[in-house]
């Protein structure tokens, strides 16, 4: 079992969150929590969200508690949002909560085509 971890940081106006790890209830509430802070600064301007899931790895436990299905993050002025993803169908359990907000949704396997999405909607990410 590899330790949940998470990593939540606000690049200009781009949310930039890593996350990784065996995921529990625990992590998964303290994650959001910390998203949605970073996202409460910039919520009055457009922005972006770029997610780096490579080795996130979330169990049926967790994927089947019930606060999965109503969760809500407050998406206002959000542009839209990237998922570096291992494989096409990780996250698919929480997909819905961004395509319910009308927020375009991308997702890849590689770093590039992510900057290259994100210019299409004119954010600029500068990695530190």
């Amino acid at each position: 079992m590899i330790q949940p971890t998470y990593k939540v940081e606000l690049l200009e106006n781009i949310v930039v969150a890593t996350i990784s790890g065996d995921w529990n209830m625990q992590a998964d509430i303290a994650y959001l929590t910390r998203l949605d802070e970073v996202i409460s600064t910039i919520r009055n301007e457009s922005w972006a969200l770029v997610a780096d899931l490579r080795g996130w790895r979330v169990s049926d436990d967790v994927i089947n508690f019930k606060h999965n299905k109503t969760i809500q993050l407050a998406r206002n002025n959000q542009q839209v949002e990237c998922w570096l993803v291992d494989n096409p169908e990780q996250g698919n359990h929480i997909q819905h909560h961004i395509e319910n907000a009308g927020v375009p949704l991308y997702k890849c396997t590689c770093e590039q085509n992510v900057s290259a999405h994100l210019r299409q909607y004119g954010f600029i990410l500068h990695k530190e």
